[in-house]
C-alpha cells in the first residue's frame, strides 16, 4: 500500500510500518492529511496531528464518502492537504484515535473501514 503526505511517500505493508508513518505525520508542524492507496486504487484519506480527524474514502470506481461525526456541529477544521491548507466541516470530525483504527483496518482489508460512520458525497 502506498502512503503519501505533503512531499513524502512510503510503501507500507505492516501495521508497524503504518504506525510509524502515522507518528511521522502527527509530528509535523500542522495537522496533515495522510493518503493511503490500496492495490485496487481505492483510497483512504485521514487527518492526523489534531485531537479530531476527518476521513474520506474513495472506492476504485470513484464513488466517495466522508466521515460523519456529530451532524449538528458547525464550523471548520483545517488540515494541510497536498500543497495547501483545506477546511473541512466539523460535522465530519471523529476522535483521532478512531481515525487511526480505521487506517489500520484499511491496511488489513483495503475496504471502507466499518469503525467509522460514513456519508456518501454524491
Amino acid at each position: 500500500m502506498k502512503a503519501f503526505w505533503r512531499d513524502a511517500e512510503r510503501q507500507v505493508q505492516t501495521e508497524h510500518e503504518l504506525r510509524e508513518v502515522v507518528e511521522t505525520v502527527q509530528r509535523l508542524d500542522a495537522p496533515t492529511m495522510l493518503f493511503l492507496e490500496g492495490e485496487g486504487k481505492q483510497m483512504l484519506v485521514v487527518g492526523l496531528g489534531h485531537p479530531e480527524s476527518v476521513l474520506t474514502f474513495i472506492q476504485s470506481d470513484g464513488q466517495s464518502f466522508h466521515s460523519l461525526g456529530d451532524p449538528n456541529r458547525t464550523g471548520r477544521i483545517r488540515f494541510w492537504c497536498r500543497d495547501q491548507i483545506d477546511e473541512f466541516m466539523e460535522e465530519m470530525a471523529v476522535p483521532e484515535q478512531e481515525a487511526v483504527k480505521a487506517a489500520l483496518q484499511f491496511l488489513a482489508t483495503e475496504q471502507r473501514p466499518s469503525t467509522i460512520r460514513w456519508e456518501a458525497d454524491w
